[in-house]
């Protein structure tokens, strides 16, 4: 009988073979992911880079710039327009997008019969593209033949002839509202699924001892769920940040130029002023203040997990 170290000798060369077909055949797997996100993100990124150094025009020559594209974003009073107007849309959305998708949570989250048909019909505006919603929504707020004009003549509240882009106000709260209406399902089904996995004998263990249901809320979901909540904060700020679609479609930016997101004047910048060195700065900058807002939110959130 061989002994057993020769026998390990012998069967090496055939580990060996084996772990190095499994590894060929893990990159076999991967290598289309990997060849999508390198062409389709990683190759565009890196370009936007070297982009952003470059006075690099759509047609014509292309110059270096060096850091003049971001001193000139910096100090460019349009940008610092947009941002503002882009901070503001965040202020007003978040709140109003965490409470109506808490509140679609709570409904949807027994499994009571119908909960199914609320949780689609909840969902369903996600799967409808942003452009889509932004047309569908021009023609119910169209001034006198528009749905919701109507609607609200009926009540006696306007004339129903609104014209709801052409005032700023209006054309702001207009929008907040069909945004918070697209997005609210995504926060919904993580709200949900962060409230289902709490243990039920916890819930009761509440109710025995008489604690009423926002007592329960306060107390129990809402810290269990926390997790939760801070990711849709993210992905709901960072998701109002890179607002194009709805504005470009309803108001164009107007009306006088005063409803320019930052992601809109990136686009004019780089596409219709067709300065796209300075566009490619610009979305840098941009992509800097969303990577600081996020960094900001979690390092919150770790701090009070700390303190707790």
């Amino acid at each position: 009988m061989a002994p057993i170290g020769y026998q390990r000798e012998r069967q090496r060369p055939h580990l060996r073979q084996k772990y190095r077909r499994r590894r060929l055949t893990r990159w076999a797997l991967l290598s289309p992911a990997v060849a999508l996100v390198s062409t389709f993100y990683l190759a565009p990124l890196v370009l936007l880079v070297v982009m952003s150094f470059f006075n690099w025009p759509l047609l014509g020559e292309i110059r270096p710039a060096g850091l003049d594209n971001y001193a000139r974003a910096l100090h460019d009073e349009g940008l610092r327009e947009a941002l503002r107007f882009t901070l503001g849309f965040t202020f007003a959305l978040v709140p109003l997008s965490l409470l109506t998708s808490y509140g679609a949570a709570l409904i949807v989250r027994r499994t009571a019969k119908g909960a199914g048909l609320f949780r689609t019909a909840y969902f369903l505006p996600v799967a409808i593209g942003f452009t889509a919603a932004a047309y569908m929504a021009s023609v119910l707020l169209t001034p006198e033949t528009g749905v919701v004009n109507q609607i609200l003549r009926g009540l006696g509240v306007t004339d129903g002839r609104t014209t709801w882009f052409s005032d700023t106000g209006t054309a702001f709260w207009a929008v907040v509202v069909i945004t918070v209406w697209k997005n609210m399902g995504v926060a919904m089904i993580l709200l949900m699924a962060g409230m289902q996995a709490i243990e039920p004998d916890l819930i009761e263990a509440a109710k025995i001892d008489g604690a009423g249901w926002w007592r329960r809320e306060r107390s129990i979901v809402l810290p269990l769920i926390r997790s939760s909540i801070v990711l849709c904060l993210v992905l709901t700020v960072s998701g109002t940040f890179l607002t194009f679609d709805q504005f470009y479609v309803l108001t164009k930016g107007g009306p006088a130029a005063s409803t320019i997101t930052a992601v809109m004047f990136t686009y004019s910048e780089s596409f219709i002023r067709y300065r796209m060195g300075y566009g490619a700065a610009v979305s840098i900058v941009i992509s800097l203040v969303i990577v600081a807002i996020t960094v900001a939110q979690l390092a919150a959130l770790r701090s009070r997990r700390a303190a707790a």
